[in-house]
């Protein structure tokens, strides 16, 4: 980065991403003015959204790859499952 102050080249002291944005301060060794610079969004910022959508749309597909499948309702010849008390009782009642 240029000074705009005295046109000299600029350092960089710090480098901030803490927000999502990528900030970097600059100083000038010959005025000493300090100037900062918005580069954008961070990197480990578009990472993390991207990531968020990856498991929200993997997330769906599950949801929709196990969805409950209908039975089949019980053919002729076939009894229906009967309950736990039912078949406690079928067995003492012979």
């Amino acid at each position: 980065m240029i000074c705009t102050k005295c046109g000299a080249a600029m350092d960089q002291t710090d480098k901030s991403t803490f927000t999502g944005r990528e900030i970097r301060e600059y100083a000038c060794r010959s005025c000493g003015h300090t100037d900062w610079e918005d580069c954008g969004t961070a990197l480990w910022q578009i990472l993390h959204d991207d990531r968020e959508e990856f498991e929200a749309a993997q997330a769906a597909r599950e949801a929709a790859n196990a969805a409950p499948a209908q039975s089949d309702p019980p053919k002729a010849g076939q009894s229906r499952p009967r309950s736990l008390w039912q078949r406690l009782i079928g067995v003492f009642g012979k």
